[in-house]
């Protein structure tokens, strides 16, 4: 809406323009002067004021999702070692001495190939693939504070998104993660890392259900709209990501139960 003047008087009037068959036509409202017109003035502004605070809303969403989005990034790539780092937990828990560390050792964790290969030369009293070994067993522990902590960070970030100001609706995210974590680790619940997986599964599950209302709600604004539908699909492969790593680390928790059983 607009005020202009007609040609020949000094009133005021309002105007409103409208895109009819891709063409912009205007009509005129009323004068200044009529307390109707008032009223639809000040509706219209009331609506231009909710309109752009529902598209700032959906702006900060978009950032703090870019900032969990991250936090997520970081715990889909370090699923690649769940299993590597299941097993080298294991042989962690069954020594508590240091062992000392080699100068060329590398710090990267092994893919489980090159771990089983290294296990099978420390075996056979190959002293440098004993070197390496140890280094990685002493590095479980970091490793491990490190993961807990990125997941812990993502969740909190994630369930802010979710629960606003509700310390309600906070809770009963909780409970729901908890509970889906417990589903899904079974009869290995006194596994802390398998339970710490599970929950990453979880957590995941819940960013793609975030990803997903949320495309639904910005129809409206092309900004966040492409970018959720983006944000789903990245957000649906990892999932599918984190649950296909987990479920190597259930075979491999599975195979160092019987293992050990067996001894």
């Amino acid at each position: 809406m607009a005020v202009e003047k007609r040609r020949g008087t000094f009133k005021q009037y309002y105007t409103r323009v409208w895109r009819i068959g891709g063409k912009l036509k205007k009509s005129y409202v009323g004068r200044l002067s009529n307390p109707i017109v008032g009223v639809l003035i000040r509706d219209e502004k009331l609506r231009k004021a909710e309109e752009a605070a529902r598209v700032a809303a959906l702006i900060e969403e978009v950032e703090t999702a870019k900032q969990s989005e991250s936090q997520l990034i970081q715990i889909a790539r370090s699923s690649d070692g769940w299993k590597v780092l299941l097993r080298l937990s294991n042989f962690q828990l069954r020594s508590t001495a240091m062992f000392p560390m080699p100068k060329k050792a590398t710090t990267d964790l092994p893919k489980l190939q090159e771990l089983t290969r290294v296990c099978r030369l420390a075996n056979d009293g190959d002293q440098a693939a004993n070197s390496q070994l140890n280094h990685w067993i002493n590095a479980v522990p970091e490793l491990l504070d490190q993961s807990i902590n990125a997941l812990e960070l993502a969740r909190e970030t994630l369930l802010a998104t979710f629960a606003s100001e509700s310390p309600e609706t906070l809770a009963l995210l909780r409970v729901k993660l908890e509970r889906e974590a417990d589903e899904l680790v079974e009869a290995a619940e006194e596994d802390p890392l398998l339970k710490h997986y599970a929950e990453a599964v979880a957590l995941a599950k819940m960013d793609l259900m975030r990803c997903s209302l949320a495309r639904m709600r910005a129809d409206a604004d092309l900004y966040t709209m492409r970018y959720w539908e983006g944000a789903l699909g990245r957000s649906q492969q990892r999932w599918s990501k984190i649950s296909k790593a987990f479920q190597k680390a259930t075979v491999e928790h599975a195979k160092i139960e019987g293992k050990s059983r067996s001894r």
